[in-house]
């Protein structure tokens, strides 16, 4: 299935990517939504075209969606996501973020080393996810705390029984 590339200020950009790190595979890392997915593209009507919108868009004037009609971003972006987040308490929140969402997350989990999220995110450098993502939320140095404490408390019971030894000579 084919996924045009949407922003929700111009409609759908096609063509060449930006750059050469714009063409990637982005991972689809949680079971839920990998499961979801998978079951939306078995059910889509014109599965079987590759070159179908993976989205149905809206009809003109009507709250009906359809296979047939291009998925729209500008109407997405303002009658299903905006009114979303506000039902969610999220008011405010843009499209955008939620990539930076997944950065971070992906970060904080370690699903995904810098180099792995640096180009699925079609990022020319590692340098350039490590400055805009790894800074987001406080790390939690507790397991390479405890890592670091275990490896050092296995190095010094040899030294010590090797000091006892050779103050005794």
């Amino acid at each position: 299935m084919a996924l045009k590339t949407p922003n929700t200020h111009q409609g759908y950009q096609t063509g060449t990517p930006k750059s050469r790190a714009g063409k990637r595979d982005v991972p689809i890392l949680d079971e839920t939504l990998f499961r979801d997915l998978s079951e939306h593209v078995r059910s889509h009507p014109h599965r079987a075209d590759l070159e179908a919108s993976l989205w149905p868009g809206k009809v003109p004037g009507h709250n009906v969606l359809s296979y047939d009609r291009d998925f729209d971003p500008k109407g997405f972006y303002r009658y299903t996501f905006k009114p979303a987040c506000n039902r969610a308490g999220l008011s405010g929140l843009h499209f955008h973020e939620l990539r930076h969402t997944f950065a971070t997350l992906a970060l904080e989990s370690r699903a995904l080393t810098m180099y792995e999220l640096s180009v699925a995110m079609g990022h020319e450098s590692e340098a350039v996810t490590n400055k805009v993502y790894a800074h987001l939320r406080k790390r939690d140095y507790s397991a390479h705390r405890a890592a670091f404490s275990a490896h050092i408390a296995a190095a010094v019971a040899p030294v010590a029984l090797l000091r006892s030894s050779v103050v005794r000579q």
